[in-house]
């Protein structure tokens, strides 16, 4: 199920938030969340949710049987009492490792399996000579993010941090329907305790409001501005060969916002949902274009799936505690996992690599010269007009070439192999200045809008079927570098009548808006 679908918003979560606020025992409010979220994820597909189910039986199994510590041993033939609880306390902490390790190690065979399954399929099938794969599979709704959010668990578990968790607790931690399709990746301690307030507290029509309000914004990204932009980049990608020098730049340009909107338009519902169901989901989305280095843009972008790979990833490797060598290894390796887990294909691992490189050369600049960073805090000391000036110049080039960079990575991310990325690279150097295709722009006509222009007959003047065009990309990103984001709006929110009528405008125009959307672009992780 979509969020922004008909049947969840006019169905699905109205009859979730009667029952959940009506209902007072806890455990048939757990249940009632449990019930909803298995309806939202089993929407898509019945074996998705037995694939979900049995994730979860699997992990939980292992959970329960890390927490009794299976297999101890407290005796030994000779020695004394010191001795023997030693010697138990080893045994089951190696016991624990191993219970640790099967448990992982399924959760990634499951990952990898229906992750890289076409990929492999695809390439055995070309070295028979098969114009066609033997078998293709439909990679599971949001697979990569609640298999990660087991794994981290376990770990958790088994570090002591996580303690007595009911089979309740553990099917709504893991199956939420706020983040269970594309994140975040949520962990134990910040949701646990959550779940077991549940029932006891009061309904605060302010933060309902302001999650109603955070819902709108993030309904509005997604519907209004990341669709629009995505019908321009599926059409030029459709036609990557016919493509002018003009057209590619934009097509490029189009997708790096169509992603940012998309995905920080779902991070929005999904915060807004649980505001209106008394809840607090982490933030993954902090306004990651206006970052003035890779470095910066990594603490932004993302944010619970960094955390996730440096806590399960990066510091199990060694971290920083091994030598600046060691630790610039471990940090290009995370970036290699976070290209893989993208992706099977070696445009995402040429993604993460580049990531990873841009990183450890800031990171080794930034340790040689901290005083001297090319980011948002430079400060020059003198405090003179000249000098501020200065400190503007360097921190706007430096958020351009970043937000460059990030362009170009981001089109190795949507091209579907390094075949067509290499060609779309050769139509943005030489692909020739032209005006934009009417293919590309006529995404951004519509109809709302083209009327009002030709009621005012602006249609009559020259390149009128390209003013939309220019609008959205003047409004798109005028809110990705200079407007505050939606968490920054919600923390000055007041339920008043303007933004009451900014709520119900924008759902109005969202709901009207509908029959053109698209599955979230995080879906396919």
């Amino acid at each position: 199920m979509l969020f922004q679908s008909y049947i969840f918003i006019l169905l699905f979560f109205p009859l979730c938030l009667l029952g959940f606020w009506g209902l007072k025992r806890q455990k048939l409010l757990q249940l009632w969340l449990i019930a909803f979220s298995l309806w939202f994820y089993g929407a898509a597909s019945p074996y998705y949710l037995l694939l979900l189910l049995g994730s979860i039986a699997w992990n939980y199994a292992f959970f329960c049987a890390i927490e009794r510590g299976i297999g101890r041993v407290t005796e030994r033939v000779s020695g004394n009492a010191m001795e023997r609880a030693e010697y138990g306390m080893e045994r089951d902490s190696s016991r624990k490792r191993l219970l640790l390790g099967i448990g992982i190690a399924g959760n990634l065979a499951l990952l990898c399996f229906f992750k890289y399954f076409n990929a492999i399929s695809a390439g055995w099938s070309q070295m028979k000579g098969l114009e066609d794969p033997i078998l293709q599979l439909a990679l599971p709704l949001g697979i990569s993010f609640f298999t990660f959010q087991q794994i981290g668990f376990l770990a958790d578990a088994y570090k002591g941090e996580v303690g007595a968790c009911s089979l309740r607790e553990y099917v709504l931690f893991v199956s939420f329907f706020p983040y269970v399709s594309s994140g975040p990746i949520v962990n134990a301690q910040e949701m646990l305790p959550q779940y077991r307030q549940i029932g006891r507290q009061r309904l605060d029509w302010v933060k309902f409001a302001g999650g109603l309000y955070l819902f709108a914004l993030g309904l509005s990204k997604k519907v209004l501005l990341a669709d629009t932009f995505g019908k321009a980049v599926d059409a030029g990608y459709g036609n990557v060969a016919g493509l002018s020098g003009t057209d590619a730049w934009l097509v490029m340009l189009f997708y790096t916002l169509q992603l940012y909107f998309d995905f920080s338009g779902y991070c929005d519902m999904g915060r807004g949902i649980a505001h209106m169901l008394g809840m607090e989901l982490p933030v993954n989305f902090d306004s990651p274009y206006k970052a003035s280095n890779i470095i910066e843009f990594w603490k932004r972008w993302h944010i619970t799936l960094n955390r996730f790979l440096r806590k399960y990833v990066y510091i199990p490797l060694g971290g920083n505690r091994k030598g600046t060598t060691r630790m610039y290894l471990n940090l290009f390796i995370v970036f290699l996992v976070s290209g893989i887990w993208h992706g099977a294909g070696w445009n995402f691992v040429l993604w993460g690599a580049l990531h990873g490189a841009l990183y450890l050369v800031t990171r080794a600049w930034q340790r040689k010269q901290p005083r001297q960073q090319c980011a948002a805090d430079v400060h020059v000391q003198s405090g003179t007009k000249k000098s501020g000036v200065l400190s503007t110049v360097q921190h706007v080039l430096c958020v351009a070439l970043t937000f460059l960079f990030l362009n170009f990575t981001w089109m190795l991310f949507r091209s579907a192999n390094l075949s067509q990325a290499g060609e779309f690279v050769g139509r943005l150097i030489g692909g020739g200045f032209a005006a934009p295709a009417v293919q590309i722009t006529e995404a951004f006509n519509l109809e709302e809008f083209w009327y009002v222009i030709k009621i005012l007959h602006l249609d009559r003047l020259p390149g009128s079927e390209l003013y939309l065009c220019f609008v959205f990309l003047a409004v798109a990103l005028w809110l990705v570098f200079f407007a505050r984001n939606a968490g920054e709006r919600e923390k000055s929110f007041e339920p008043n009548g303007k933004t009451m009528f900014v709520t119900a405008f924008l759902m109005i125009w969202c709901v009207v808006s509908l029959s053109g959307v698209s599955s979230f672009l995080y879906y396919r992780f």
